[in-house]
This record gives structure tokens, sequence and C-alpha cells, in this order.
């Protein structure tokens, strides 16, 4: 137990700490550089993307025509068909939505793979999209 307040009163004064500095910086650039590098952050993060990774296999065989489709256009050079899938994409995380334009015009996911082939699906734009 007394481990626990001790790392209880330790993270406490990291905040303050933290908090602080964030008061010294002027720079909004600065802010958000500063609370994204928060360890807390980061495990945040992966833990999503692990919830994406799954929910795109769940989703895979519902989708599994669009994948069909996207490889047959990548292998024939199909510009035509790359013009009608969707622009929903996360360019510096390596993914792409597969999907028709519109989808997501009713709130669904964008699906679609990585550069490695593992199925994603994402709620949403980022300001990362391309």
């Amino acid at each position: 137990m007394e481990s626990q307040d001790s790392s209880s009163t330790s993270d406490s004064a990291e905040t303050l700490r933290r908090q602080n500095r964030t008061r010294d910086h002027r720079d909004a650039h600065a802010r958000l550089e500063f609370v994204m590098s928060d360890p807390a952050v980061g495990r945040l993060g992966q833990e999503i993307q692990e919830h994406e990774f799954h929910l795109g296999t769940l989703m895979s065989e519902m989708y599994r025509a669009e994948a069909e489709r996207w490889d047959r256009a990548l292998g024939e050079g199909d510009t035509d068909l790359f013009g009608q899938i969707c622009s929903g994409k996360h360019g510096a995380h390596g993914r792409a939505c597969l999907l028709d334009k519109g989808h997501d015009a009713d709130g669904g996911p964008h699906w679609g793979k990585i550069a490695d082939g593992r199925p994603i699906a994402w709620l949403g734009s980022a300001p990362d999209d391309d």
C-alpha cells in the first residue's frame, strides 16, 4: 500500500511539473508536442490502433468484394476505379479506405488495409488525411 502512495505522490508531482512547463510554452505547437509526448497518450494511441486492427479483421468478410476489387485494380492499374474509392486515408500511418466514396455519410467506419496487408477500420477523419 505504501508503494502505491509514493507512486501516486510522484505521479502528482510529475503532473504538476508538466503543467508548469506547459504554462512556460508560448507556442501552440510546442504545447501540442508536449502533450503528445506524454506516455499515457502513447499508450492510448497504441490501444486505439489495436482496436482498429481488431475491428478491421472482424469486418473483413463483410468487405471481401471491396478488397478483391482493390487488388484487381492495383494489378491492372485501373485508375478509373481509384477515382471511385473513398478519399479517407491516413497516409502517415499507411492506411487507405477501400470502400466507395460517400460510404461514411451515415457515420459508418472507414475500412481498408495497411501497407503490410492487415485489415483496419477507423471512424471519422484525422488531421493527417492526405
